[in-house]
């Protein structure tokens, strides 16, 4: 089975490459080949190039990862490209999977472009399209709730089996720590692990008043999570349209700042809180009991351990220059 992989070049592309090796207890058949397709190899906001290259391979499986994607401040600053960009992409690669005869395939949502003031919290997969989203990030949810429409269309005139992932903040290795367009735990360590490399900064500033509340979900647990709904049989039956995937802990954004200082060796009380910035949403939490109910022994990586973990290889990778900054 020749899978291809969209992204296949960021943070969970990556993780799954590293996972590889481990997916084939998931798959009955003979083989199975993953190809890691990057933004340079095929645009994917081109429809004739992309159509071209679906063409050209004989893909039997995909995990569709690419994005445009960011953190608060990029979503405020670049809602038109967030929206265009993705519409596009997703537009183009559902085109290409059925023309090309993919019968099953993976879509990655992601858990911000649920409603801002939903009826009832937590929410599950059918409160997507109940109201609208955060106006923060409106450009880039809107186009992510057009592709979870999309994939059960295509389910539902043509039979394909096209799953929705939808997972709550993701972090881990090979994230992106770039200023000004990472999310908020690669942007918060790498800002704090300047300020104390080239600085040697006594206070460590984070944005925002740290009440909102979040959850999230470690990169590696992700990618074999992936694997799983993309090769297993039981999720042709459990897995349909939009699928929540996240552990349930919630914690406040302090809680996230103190509990990346504790793994980057930071004492709480050299950590402070820039009020003045935004917050953004203040509360989208989500329930995972149908992913439980299709996998109840799936063990999630601990949040404090998979913060260690991160920062490890962020160091090792910062030293490498090979981290993305």
């Amino acid at each position: 089975m020749k899978v291809l992989i969209t992204g296949g070049f960021g943070m969970v592309g990556r993780c799954i490459k590293d996972f590889q090796s481990k997916a084939h207890q998931f798959f009955k058949g003979e083989t199975l080949d993953f190809y890691y397709l990057s933004s340079r190899e095929c645009d994917l906001r081109d429809r004739d190039a992309v159509l071209k290259f679906f063409a050209l391979h004989n893909f039997e499986g995909l995990i569709h990862l690419a994005a445009n994607v960011g953190g608060l401040y990029k979503n405020m600053n670049q809602g038109i490209e967030m929206f265009s960009d993705n519409v596009k992409i997703n537009e183009n690669v559902l085109e290409g999977a059925h023309l090309s005869g993919i019968q099953r395939a993976v879509f990655v949502l992601s858990s911000c472009i649920y409603p801002a003031q939903p009826s009832r919290f937590p929410m599950d997969e059918s409160m997507i399209h109940e109201s609208a989203p955060h106006p923060s990030n409106e450009g880039y949810a809107y186009a992510k709730r057009m592709l979870e429409l999309q994939c059960r269309q295509y389910a539902k005139k043509h039979g394909r089996e096209y799953i929705c992932a939808i997972p709550v903040n993701l972090y881990g290795p090979y994230d992106n720590f770039k200023v000004g367009v990472s999310h908020m735990i690669p942007g918060l360590m790498e800002r704090f692990h300047r300020g104390r490399k080239l600085y040697q900064t006594e206070k460590y500033v984070a944005y925002g008043t740290g009440k909102p509340l979040r959850q999230f979900l470690y990169a590696r647990d992700f990618a074999e999570i992936l694997c799983r709904l993309l090769l297993t049989e039981e999720c042709k039956a459990g897995m349909k349209s939009g699928n929540i995937i996240c552990c349930n802990d919630e914690y406040t954004v302090q809680e996230v700042v103190e509990k990346l200082g504790e793994a980057m060796g930071i004492p709480r009380e050299d950590i402070l809180f820039d009020a003045s910035r935004s917050d953004g949403c203040m509360k989208k939490t989500v329930s995972n009991a149908k992913f439980r109910a299709l996998f109840p022994d799936f063990e999630f990586t601990d949040f404090s351990t998979g913060l260690k973990e991160t920062y490890e290889w962020f160091q090792k990778a910062e030293a490498e220059g090979t981290a993305r900054i």
